[in-house]
C-alpha cells in the first residue's frame, strides 16, 4: 500500500473506530437488562483479553511483561475494571446518549487537569479556558438545574462523571507505562487482569448464564467486546503513533456525536437540547485543551 493511501485507508479507520465507541453505549444499555453488571464486565473483559492476543501476535509481540510493566498493568486494571463497572451501571440506570456526550469530552479534561496536578504539566490561558467550557458545558449535560442530589445519582450521570475521572487516571497511568511494557501488550495484561478481579464476585452469581442467552445479548457483548473495545482502542493506539496524539485526539469529538445517533435509532432516546448543547461546549473544551502551544 502506497503512502498516499495509506492516511486515508487510517483516516477510515478511526472514523470506525470512534463509531465502534459511540455505539458501545447503546449496547451496555441493551445489555444491562440480560446479566448483573459484574458478569458483564467479567465477561467484556475475558473476551477482550483473548481477542488481544492474535492482535499481539501479528504485530510480532509476545506476551512476555516485566516486573515494572506488570505494576503499570495491574494498576490499569484497578482503575479500568472501575470504569467499566460504572460504564455497565450508568447506561442501566440512565441514558446511553448522554453518558456518551458526559465521558468522551470529560475524559481528556480531567486527565489535563491530573497532568497539571500531578505532573506539573504547563497550561497557558486558553487551557484555563477550555476547563471553565468544559466544566460549563458538563454542567448543562447535567441539567444540575432540575435536579436535587438524589435525583442526579439515581439518574445515572454521578456514575457517568466518576467513569470520566476513573478513565482519566487510565490515562494517566498509560502516558507513564511506555517506557517499561508496549501498548498492545499493556492492553491485553490490563484486560486479562481486570477478568481476574472480577472472577471471585462472579463465580457465585450465576456467571455462566450468558450461554443460555440469546443471540443480540452476543451481538452486543462480542461488540463491547471485540469491536469497541479490542478494535476501537487498538485502532486509536495506531492513529497515535501514526498521526500523534493531537491529530489522533482529534476523531474523539465524534464520538458524542455517534453515540447520540446510535441511542435514538436503537433505543428510541429523545435528543434533549440540554445534551447537544453542553456537548457542543464540552468538545470546544477538548480541542482548546489538546491544541498545540504556539
Amino acid at each position: 500500500m502506497d503512502n498516499n493511501r495509506t492516511p486515508v485507508l487510517l483516516y477510515i479507520l478511526m472514523i470506525l473506530a470512534m463509531a465502534a465507541w459511540g455505539l458501545s453505549w447503546s449496547s451496555a444499555k441493551i445489555l444491562g437488562s440480560y446479566a448483573p453488571s459484574t458478569v458483564l464486565v467479567f465477561w467484556r473483559f475475558l473476551l477482550s483479553s483473548a481477542a488481544m492476543i492474535p492482535v499481539l501476535f501479528f504485530s510480532g509481540q509476545n506476551l512476555s511483561i516485566t516486573k515494572k510493566g506488570f505494576g503499570f498493568a495491574v494498576s490499569g486494571a484497578i482503575f479500568i475494571s472501575l470504569y467499566n463497572l460504572l460504564f455497565f451501571v450508568g447506561t442501566h440506570l440512565g441514558s446511553a446518549g448522554v453518558g456518551g456526550v458526559i465521558v468522551p469530552t470529560m475524559n481528556p479534561i480531567l486527565a489535563f487537569v491530573g497532568a497539571v496536578i500531578i505532573f506539573r504539566q504547563d497550561y497557558s490561558k486558553k487551557d484555563l479556558l477550555g476547563l471553565l467550557l468544559g466544566l460549563i458545558g458538563g454542567s448543562i449535560v447535567l441539567r444540575i438545574w432540575d435536579f436535587s442530589f438524589d435525583q442526579v445519582a439515581n439518574s445515572g450521570n454521578t456514575y457517568f462523571v466518576l467513569a470520566s475521572a476513573s478513565w482519566a487516571v487510565i490515562t494517566l497511568i498509560s502516558s507513564r507505562s511506555h517506557a517499561f511494557i508496549q501498548t498492545l501488550k499493556f492492553s491485553f495484561w490490563v484486560y486479562f487482569i481486570s477478568a481476574g478481579f472480577y472472577f471471585p464476585f462472579v463465580i457465585g452469581n450465576d456467571w455462566l448464564c450468558v450461554f443460555t442467552l440469546d443471540w443480540i445479548f452476543w451481538i452486543h457483548m462480542l461488540f463491547v467486546s471485540i469491536g469497541a473495545m479490542v478494535f476501537g482502542t487498538t485502532v486509536y493506539f495506531f492513529g497515535t503513533v501514526k498521526l500523534g496524539p493531537h491529530k489522533a485526539s482529534a476523531f474523539i469529538f465524534t464520538v458524542p456525536v455517534t453515540a447520540i445517533l446510535f441511542s435514538i435509532i436503537l433505543l428510541e432516546e429523545p435528543l434533549e437540547i440540554s445534551t447537544a448543547l453542553g456537548g457542543i461546549l464540552a468538545m470546544v473544551a477538548v480541542y482548546l485543551v489538546n491544541k498545540k502551544h504556539p
